[in-house]
C-alpha cells in the first residue's frame, strides 16, 4: 500500500486554501479508467458466453465503453477546498488602574 494511500487516514489540518495536488488528481482518473476498462473485459467475456440478443448489447457496450472511460478519466475534479479560518490571536489582558506602577 502507498504511503499516501496510508497517510489519508490521519486528519489532515489546511492552513491554505489549495487544491489537492496533482499526483491525487492523478491517480482518482487511473482508478476510474482502470475500473472502466475492467467493465469492458467483463462486457467482451460476457459477449462471448452470453445467448444472442445479449451479446450485442454486451458487445455495444463493449464498444462504447472506452470513449465514456477517456471523457471521465480526463475529467478532472471540480470539488473546492473550502479556505482555512483565519487566525484570531488570543486576547491580551489589559493593566487596570489596581495594577498602575507609577504612584
Amino acid at each position: 500500500m502507498s504511503q499516501r494511500r496510508e497517510r489519508a487516514r490521519e486528519p489532515v489540518i489546511s492552513v491554505t486554501s489549495a487544491q489537492p495536488g496533482r499526483s491525487e488528481d492523478l491517480e482518482s482518473r487511473i482508478f476510474r479508467y482502470a475500473w472502466m476498462m475492467s467493465l469492458r473485459v467483463v462486457c467482451f467475456v460476457g459477449a462471448v458466453l452470453a445467448p444472442s440478443p445479449w451479446r450485442w448489447i454486451l458487445l455495444v457496450g463493449a464498444i462504447v465503453l472506452p470513449s465514456i472511460a477517456v471523457v471521465l478519466a480526463n475529467a478532472r475534479r471540480t470539488t473546492k477546498v473550502s479556505g482555512a479560518d483565519h487566525y484570531v490571536p488570543p486576547a491580551r489582558p489589559e493593566l487596570g488602574p489596581q495594577d498602575d506602577t507609577e504612584k
